[in-house]
């Protein structure tokens, strides 16, 4: 007997979303352990957009023209939804970051920065977002045979569950949980590392080194390279007007540089000339 088709939209929202963003989790958490800043942020961003995804299709909203995005994705759950996601504001400035620092770009378009522990902060991130990730809207026939909604019910656990602070999110068999279990999971050690969100640690602190990087674009130290890159490589078109306004700016500003310290060379020389 062939599967309802609104089970198989959920194994697909499930396969295809949710357990490539597990991965997406485990890889960007092992960059930033080895220090490898922009494939943490890449992965990272690309690991929340997924869940997000995730939960529009679960919940039967379309999720076309969103791009590498997260937050259209949060505002599109609140405007066309069922509920809306109970996320903390850290957990939305974090993702905002990611959003505004360009973490979509793969090829140094954009400079970056992290903030000490913000490995943490995706960790929460993850921990918030993840716990829709999963069927919530479903009907059981009870013993009397009255049909039951269980989105109210669910919503109650995994909230609860949050405000408990409970490890994990609330999700049975998913690949985390698989990994968590398996001892001899190969990458079980990168996602429990100093992980205070997943895990079976009962800890509450980690210690941890406080490192901050950043990094600059080279189109940010050269912006009057970008039509001469053009010719041999891609560069989205938004990125590349945008250099070209940061070009025309730097090229005004070191004329006015020139123009004032020639000013003030005259001045000087002309004070130089009343002394003698």
């Amino acid at each position: 007997m062939p599967y309802p088709m609104h089970i198989l939209l959920n194994d697909f929202a499930i396969r295809s979303f949710r357990e490539t963003a597990d991965k997406d989790y485990v890889a960007a958490r092992m960059a930033y352990r080895a220090r490898l800043i922009q494939p943490f942020l890449w992965s990272s961003l690309h690991c929340l957009e997924k869940y997000i995804k995730g939960i529009l299709v679960l919940n039967r909203v379309k999720t076309q023209n969103m791009g590498h995005s997260v937050l259209p994705g949060i505002e599109r759950m609140k405007q066309h939804g069922k509920f809306e996601l109970d996320l903390s504001v850290d957990t939305v400035q974090f993702i905002k970051k990611l959003e505004e620092y360009g973490a979509e770009y793969r090829y140094y378009e954009v400079s970056y920065e992290t903030q000490p522990f913000d490995v943490i902060r995706f960790d929460r991130a993850v921990w918030e977002l993840r716990r829709y990730c999963q069927p919530l809207d479903y009907d059981i026939i009870d013993l009397s045979g009255k049909t039951v909604n269980f989105l109210a019910i669910e919503l109650e656990r995994i909230h609860q569950a949050k405000a408990n602070h409970e490890k994990g999110t609330c999700i049975m068999g998913g690949f985390l949980e698989d990994i968590i279990k398996k001892k001899d999971h190969p990458a079980r050690e990168a996602l429990i590392w100093n992980n205070l969100f997943f895990g079976p640690s009962r800890r509450k602190r980690v210690k941890m080194q406080s490192r901050w990087e950043s990094g600059s674009s080279p189109f940010f130290l050269h912006p009057q390279i970008i039509d001469e890159v053009l010719k041999y490589a891609y560069i989205p078109g938004k990125i590349a007007e945008g250099v070209r306004q940061f070009a025309r700016q730097k090229a005004a500003e070191e004329v006015k540089a020139e123009r004032d310290a020639k000013k003030a060379a005259r001045a000087t020389a002309k004070q130089s000339g009343k002394k003698d």
